[in-house]
């Protein structure tokens, strides 16, 4: 079984990450940032059935959903931002 939210959630963080190079590049407020987001979506599980996958896949790209998900996710990187759990100078290089 797996949530087939959490690719979605890792697309919509790595395209909104690359858009904003100011955002901390560690791996901490990046799990941050995606265990936030994947808390706050629906869960969408799908087991080893083929079809059902597709489908589940399928629904997963449209493009309303992908909207919400950017929402979730750029809010999640706004508090993250916020509050990083890190102290600065493990950012990655980026300042908050």
């Amino acid at each position: 079984m797996q949530n087939a939210l959490e690719e979605a959630v890792r697309d919509a963080f790595d395209t909104l990450r690359s858009a904003d190079p100011s955002f901390c590049r560690c791996s901490r407020c990046q799990e941050d940032v995606l265990t936030m987001a994947m808390n706050q979506a629906h869960p969408r599980y799908i087991v080893g059935d083929p079809l059902g996958s597709a489908v589940t896949r399928v629904a997963l790209a449209r493009r309303q959903l992908r909207a919400e998900l950017s929402v979730i996710v750029l809010d999640a990187m706004r508090r993250v931002a916020a509050e990083p759990r890190h102290p600065k100078e493990v950012d990655g290089g980026a300042s908050h």
